[in-house]
């Protein structure tokens, strides 16, 4: 790993370069198998974070910790969406945007690790298992559920362990590196489909090359709440869309469609929880208002983006609807009574599952 470390550093004379792509691919490797120490690791990435990761590098990166991941059957008709490696300080409007989506049959792989420095937020697997679903199970079990729930969450450490292995070191340096592109795109199933939140606007370019090579047709990069894939209400909000044909620009205007709210205001975990579970349940009280029109909003667009309604309105509406039949509600509850069903089902006993809302 040193001489990786002494060819992306300033050397005496204060030179850098690029890695080639087998070369990056070589220390990768090195540091996925365990063969550098974490000193050796933290330096790496911090010298790749401050000379800039060149496509090619990143790439590697992705290709190598992508093979060190455990093995998932295909589902190509499905979204991917990884939330920020922080975690959220807001409503996490994803997961009920999720569970509607699911509810029509567009299966959704969500995927993330514990929340990371600098911001450390709730993260969507604590979220998950404080409504009662079990993370823990067997490839088999997790395949099941998907194919019948048409939803599942993958723990980063599980799908991957050598990612896993990097979180202190991550935790140390506490600066976003290339692990969290990395650990963002790991597409566990082969999805087709993938939207992808980002800090920073001029992320979106070095995430077009790396969209088109990683095998997704239709790619949104979105400069979301908190880096995240959700579009606010309140302010508008670009977008990049990447096809195996190219990639545009285009602003998403919720004013256009009649959305309009205050900015969400931070939450704590037991909070968020709250608020989803009151939300899934059917509650349209002008409390909820600002988080339920969200919910409404980004449910229509990703319903119109891959292809499930003929328009914007249409998308908004059955989302509005859904939502009123508790059809996200009942997604949830299936999903935390399956999941302990595959965890309990070779055990003396079986505890009841826990009842959501």
């Amino acid at each position: 790993m040193k001489r990786w470390i002494q060819a992306i550093g300033s050397g005496q004379q204060g030179t850098t370069r690029d890695l080639s792509y087998e070369e990056a691919v070589e220390a990768a490797h090195e540091m996925a198998r365990g063969d550098s120490t974490d000193a050796q690791c933290a330096a790496f990435l911090m010298a790749l974070c401050m000379k800039g990761e060149a496509d090619e590098e990143l790439m590697a990166f992705i290709d190598v910790f992508r093979s060190y991941s455990l093995n998932y059957h295909t589902f190509a008709d499905s979204l991917n969406c990884a939330g920020p490696t922080e975690g959220r300080q807001y409503f996490p409007i994803t997961l009920p945007v999720s569970l509607l989506l699911a509810s029509v049959g567009f299966s959704q792989i969500l995927h993330g690790g514990d929340s990371l420095p600098p911001r450390q937020g709730t993260a969507m697997k604590e979220i998950l298992e404080t409504f009662g679903v079990n993370i823990d199970l067997s490839v088999k079990a997790w395949e099941t559920m998907l194919f019948h729930l048409h939803i599942g969450f993958l723990h980063t450490e599980q799908l991957c362990p050598p990612l896993g292995k990097l979180k202190r070191v991550r935790e140390q340096i506490g600066l976003r590196t290339v692990m969290n592109t990395v650990e963002k795109v790991m597409n566990p199933v082969h999805s087709t489909n993938m939207i992808i939140g980002v800090n920073q606007r001029k992320t979106m370019e070095s995430l077009i090359p790396i969209s088109i090579r990683s095998g997704f047709q239709n790619v949104y990069i979105v400069n979301g709440i908190e880096g995240s894939e959700d579009l606010p209400i309140y302010q508008n909000s670009k977008i990049r869309i990447v096809t195996p044909w190219g990639d545009e620009s285009r602003v998403v205007e919720p004013q256009k469609f009649g959305f309009l709210s205050e900015p969400l205001l931070p939450l704590s975990k037991d909070d968020q929880v709250s608020m989803v579970q009151r939300i899934i349940a059917g509650e349209d009280s002008e409390e909820l208002k600002r988080e339920r029109d969200h919910v409404i909003f980004n449910t229509g667009l990703r319903l119109m983006w891959f292809d499930k309604v003929g328009s914007y309105e249409e998308g908004f509406q059955l989302a509005e609807s859904l939502l009123q039949r508790n059809e996200a509600q009942k997604v949830m509850q299936r999903w935390v009574d399956q999941s302990h069903r595959f965890t309990l089902q070779d055990l003396p006993k079986n505890n009841s599952s826990a009842k959501i809302g």
